[in-house]
């Protein structure tokens, strides 16, 4: 599975039971519990994070490569007409569509758009995206997506303002949510966001649960570093530069802090993550969905 942080690599920091423990000892099977947990909350942030760009680019009506399930089986319709307004823009996985990241997404997203974002006003509502049987691999994603422009594209630059309410469900019926506001700043291109050389910069604060076997097992929060935002640039699938900073506390009290780190602007799905301080490990990007049982 794309992603997997190797289990031995997530013990040596500090997770559980390494030298420097900050869990008490327990049984394998609550020290596995443990580790799904911390997985699946790092699974939720990153795939959601990732998620984000192609809804941006749904909203922009552009499709060069802002995420990778830019794919060429996905179906995108309008009705009544792209140009009118409001209308709605229906991109549809049907029963099974792999995307360039491995990754097969089903179902449909529909995306609303209010007002063109070219001409809207700060503070415009100019689109909400709500999901049909939508499903990440075997994940089904329900919950909506509302984009307003914060700094109007005339006379610019354009800052987008995008409020984020989904829910993760797998297979066994556990829950993912993830709650957030971020913000997407054009620091360079133009206003066509068909040119390769468009970048943003994003800043968000997010908030999530995990819900194992029907108890609220893990909370986090997740913020991007202040002193590195993070960095996407038009004509690249992922998040070049940038960090996260990451804090997930279990229902007993426990608590871990993350630092994910994006890189240093090179377009690729590499990244570092850094757990209570510790070293940090490389991991490829996006941590994704897996089963319950490692």
């Amino acid at each position: 599975m794309k992603g997997f942080i190797p289990i031995a690599a997530l013990l040596c920091t500090g997770i559980v039971s390494c030298k420097k423990n900050e869990v008490p000892a327990s049984s394998p099977t609550a020290q596995t519990t443990t580790q799904t947990l911390l997985m699946r909350a790092n699974n939720t942030i990153t795939s959601a994070s990732d998620q984000q760009s192609q809804e941006v680019s749904d909203v922009l009506g552009s499709d060069v490569v802002m995420s990778t399930d830019s794919s060429p089986c996905r179906m995108v319709s309008f009705t009544p007409s792209r140009t009118v307004y409001p209308h709605l823009r229906t991109v549809d996985f049907g029963s099974g569509c792999t995307g360039p990241d491995g990754i097969t997404r089903s179902g449909k997203k529909l995306v609303t758009v209010y007002a063109n974002w070219k001409t809207a006003s700060a503070g415009t509502l100019i689109s909400e995206t709500t999901f049909s049987d939508f499903w990440v691999d075997s994940v089904s994603v329900s919950g909506n997506v509302k984009t307003y422009v914060d700094t109007a594209a005339t006379p610019g630059p354009l800052a987008l303002k995008i409020v984020t309410n989904k829910t993760f469900t797998d297979t066994k019926g556990n829950t993912s949510t993830f709650i957030a506001t971020s913000y997407w700043l054009q620091t360079a291109g133009d206003t066509t966001t068909t040119t390769a050389d468009n970048v943003y910069q994003i800043t968000s604060s997010a908030t999530g649960t995990e819900v194992l076997d029907g108890a609220t097992s893990l909370t986090w929060t997740s913020n991007t570093d202040p002193q590195h935002p993070v960095i996407k640039m038009g004509d690249c699938a992922f998040r070049s530069s940038g960090a996260l900073q990451i804090q997930l506390t279990l229902s007993e009290g426990t608590v871990f802090n993350e630092y994910l780190d994006y890189g240093n602007g090179t377009c690729d799905n590499n990244a570092t993550i850094a757990i209570n301080g510790g070293t940090p490990q490389a991991v490829t990007l996006p941590l994704f969905f897996w089963p319950l049982s490692l």
